[in-house]
């Protein structure tokens, strides 16, 4: 399933994906929607990790910061590992990634896993 169409891409029923953008530098001002520019950067927020922030630019050299918010934490984190191996890729490219059903139920890059929705614990 493409990211842009993937059930972790909504927070308390509303569509995250794409986020709106906030012009943060550039002549003027412009608006822009939708997945436009190249990735260029990606946080998370401390020390509650249920934001991913993008910050992109556009063929105008003018740069945008969006937000991502996630009802659950591990899947904040899932999404921020995703983004940031896309970093450099046009936001058109990220949201036609295929990601399997499953994507946001393991955490990544911690000791021991939990799968959400099934018993078994990995060490």
């Amino acid at each position: 399933m493409e990211l842009r169409n993937h059930s972790v891409m909504v927070c308390d029923g509303v569509r995250v994906w794409p986020p709106t953008w906030l012009q943060t530098c550039g002549a003027g001002w412009t608006s822009v929607f939708g997945e436009v520019g190249t990735l260029r950067a990606v946080f998370i927020s401390q020390p509650f990790s249920n934001k991913v922030y993008l910050v992109i630019n556009t063929d105008e050299e003018s740069i945008y910061m969006g937000a991502l918010m996630f009802e659950k934490p591990k899947v904040a984190q899932a999404v921020f590992d995703l983004l940031r191996s896309c970093i450099n890729k046009t936001l058109t490219s990220i949201g036609a990634l295929d990601l399997p059903e499953s994507f946001g139920e393991v955490t990544s890059q911690r000791p021991h896993r939990l799968v959400v929705g099934r018993t078994k614990l990995n060490d």
